[in-house]
């Protein structure tokens, strides 16, 4: 998978960011800015309804996912369900067969975010889909990958997450156990350092990337538990090692935007627009904000790292830097 789709993670039951820490000031800045990426995305949008560009569609075999990304990103920065290009993106994502944990899990995301009660169905579907690619070996959790594939990443596991998350909050049937699976699954992978790697088996460095989605799948999975006080010890390891720097800076990564997407998803998930863990402590959206506003495109998009397969095609960056920005301020 492209380094640009393995840094990406999405929560799309969680709340919109707190207006807590997005004063008036910065959201003089943020308004055009956004106003710029919602048009940029309307204007991409193709003639059949979805955002995807032969790279990520063909030889990566992620039909799909752009398109509900492109979604996301528009609904969280406040364009209506009932749009026009939302709704039209929406009859593309329903005419697809499940084939990858990536696409049949934003799909299910965006459905849930579009209309929970209305696409009941079409949110039970990708449960069941997820949870019949789980990989398990001797009753424990491994991950989700590549269907057809056996070993499992964090990036695809985190994915996988939180479209679960998406449909349970929604009100689909999900196993009850998969929480406390999942919660296992990160401590017992979880790097003496403190971070994660792209491997839930290992075998490769931990990076800060996969840090935050692990990050952000404790904090979900541990929702369910109603005798937890809070993420756990994991959680607070894995923290401090993010905001201390241990696995790779703040920020930084082949694509800043999609950075800054997780590391809003975490917020809003805690609740917070700071993360803290002892001494340190960050303010992601002020930080986020200032920063990609500064790498924002004029026709409104934000580029992809030079590294990334499809780096012509600057739709999914441009989504995840509409989703930081989030809906205008109240």
């Amino acid at each position: 998978m492209t380094a640009l789709i393995a840094s990406l993670a999405i929560t799309i039951a969680a709340p919109v960011p707190p207006d807590k820490g997005r004063d008036a000031e910065l959201e003089k800045k943020v308004a055009p800015a956004r106003a710029k990426a919602i048009k940029y995305l309307k204007d991409s949008q193709q003639p059949n309804g979805s955002w995807e560009g032969e790279v990520l569609k063909s030889l990566a075999d992620i039909d799909g996912g752009a398109t509900a990304l492109a979604v996301l990103g528009l609904l969280e920065a406040g364009v209506p369900a009932k749009d026009p290009a939302v709704a039209k993106a929406v009859e593309y994502l329903l005419a697809l067969k499940p084939s990858r944990t990536y696409v049949v899990s934003l799909r299910t995301q965006a459905l849930a975010r579009v209309d929970a009660t209305k696409y009941a169905q079409e949110l039970q579907a990708g449960a069941d889909w997820l949870l019949g690619k789980a990989i398990t070996r001797r009753g424990k959790l491994v991950g989700w990958s590549y269907p057809g594939g056996e070993i499992a990443d964090n990036s695809n596991t985190h994915f996988a997450v939180m479209a679960l998350h998406a449909a349970a909050q929604s009100g689909a049937k999900v196993d009850a156990d998969i929480w406390l699976k999942v919660r296992d699954l990160y401590t017992d992978t979880q790097h003496k350092g403190g971070g994660w790697m792209y491997c839930t088996t290992g075998g490769d460095a931990p990076s800060h990337s996969m840090t935050l989605v692990a990050l952000l799948s404790l904090a979900v999975a541990v929702k369910y538990d109603e005798k937890a006080a809070g993420p756990g010890p994991a959680f607070e390891k894995g923290m401090a090692a993010f905001l201390g720097e241990k696995v790779g800076k703040f920020g930084d990564g082949q694509s800043s935007a999609c950075f800054w997407m997780t590391a809003a998803e975490l917020g809003h998930t805690l609740g917070s627009t700071e993360f803290k863990s002892g001494q340190h402590a960050r303010a992601w959206y002020r930080e986020g904000a200032e920063k990609i506003l500064k790498e924002q495109q004029a026709d409104g998009s934000w580029k992809p790292g030079a590294a990334v397969i499809d780096k012509n095609y600057p739709v999914v960056t441009t989504a995840c830097g509409l989703y930081l920005l989030g809906r205008p301020l109240k």
